[in-house]
């Protein structure tokens, strides 16, 4: 048999199948609904939104007045020019800036600051791990969303992140770039989402596919011969006729006698 013969086949064999696949899918829903239910854990979250600048440090004052002084023109060109370069090298550095804040030098400084505010021992790794910083394409802009199974330590840790990311922004090259709040962290009014239609529709494909592949598994390793097709396929030999398949349980009809016959009878005896 070809391979297209073979696809065919087994493409056929799923199709007929059908509730088959529709009652794995059913019983994967209702398992992503238990999991989601019992094993996913309410979370909080809290995001800060900061927007990145660069800073020149020498400034060109006295240039741009000059410049003003002997044609205006020139000099809103040039303020123009210098702004759009400064928010390039600021778009620019943002991701060197935000491999910084993955460090666990500055995760260190962050939990140290926390850690004496809030008098708590919270660990580095608890507030490394409830981070998450995002870059806004195409701007100088990035969110920072803390996520944590406490509405007030998510809005603590953003907080402390609106003081220390610009703090460590000034203190990193030079102070060439510089961070500024502009969205500040609001504590979470309730949990987020547990997302039960996507787990529910993941169970519902894992089950279409355990299904399918138990069907495909089952039609592979299927050997018998269903038709006369399969049979000259197979062994590429005419097939001259078939035997028909009679029932060997069945008991013979008794046909019952004429009921005349038995009336002669029953005289015969009588005699």
């Amino acid at each position: 048999m070809n391979i297209d013969a073979n696809v065919q086949k087994i493409l056929f064999s799923v199709l007929r199948r059908w509730k088959l696949l529709v009652i794995f899918a059913l019983i994967g829903v209702l398992m992503g609904y238990f999991y989601t239910s019992h094993f996913t854990t309410l979370t909080y979250t809290s995001n800060v939104k900061f927007l990145a600048y660069a800073v020149d440090g020498n400034d060109d004052m006295g240039e741009i007045n000059q410049t003003s002084s002997q044609d205006p023109n020139k000099s809103s060109e040039y303020v123009r020019t210098s702004n759009t370069s400064k928010m390039n090298y600021a778009m620019k550095m943002l991701p060197t800036y935000v491999e910084i804040m993955n460090t666990n030098e500055f995760m260190t400084k962050v939990t140290n600051a926390l850690n004496k505010k809030q008098n708590s021992n919270y660990g580095v790794s608890t507030i490394k791990n409830s981070m998450e910083i995002e870059l806004i394409e195409d701007t100088a802009i990035f969110t920072i969303k803390v996520t944590t199974t406490n509405a007030e330590l998510s809005y603590n840790i953003a907080q402390q992140l609106e003081t220390s990311i610009p703090q460590m922004m000034r203190q990193t090259n030079s102070s060439l770039v510089h961070a500024a709040v502009q969205d500040k962290a609001v504590k979470a009014a309730s949990a987020g989402s547990l997302g039960y239609p996507k787990k529910c529709a993941i169970g519902a494909l894992i089950g279409i596919v355990v299904a399918a592949a138990y069907v495909v598994l089952r039609t592979l390793f299927d050997v018998r011969i269903k038709s006369s097709d399969e049979l000259s396929d197979k062994y590429n030999i005419p097939v001259l006729g078939s035997i028909p398949n009679f029932s060997s349980g069945s008991t013979p009809r008794q046909v019952p006698q004429p009921q005349a016959n038995v009336e002669t009878q029953k005289k015969g005896e009588d005699k």
